[in-house]
């Protein structure tokens, strides 16, 4: 078993994949619930695949997640990204 770290959340696909292969435990600094906020925040629309929790997707995987330490950051960098400056 692995632990993977990661930025963001994964999207359906990832958390489809790690499950399949029981790659262990996740951990996730930012979520796909606080980026669909950021994004609308910004004016945005949400990405074209629909935000799904890790935890909808796959069952009997440690998951820890978001860091609420990061958020912050985070947010600056998606608002960064996408060439906003504050």
């Amino acid at each position: 078993m692995a632990t993977v770290y990661t930025s963001s959340e994964h999207c359906p696909m990832c958390s489809a994949a790690h499950g399949w292969v029981g790659l262990g435990r996740i951990v996730y600094a930012s979520s796909s619930k606080q980026l669909v906020s950021w994004l609308d925040e910004m004016g945005l629309p949400p990405g074209r695949v629909r935000t799904l929790a890790i935890e909808e997707v796959i069952r009997d995987t440690p998951v820890d997640g978001p860091a609420p330490e990061f958020a912050e950051e985070l947010r600056a960098l998606q608002r960064r990204y996408r060439g906003f400056t504050d």
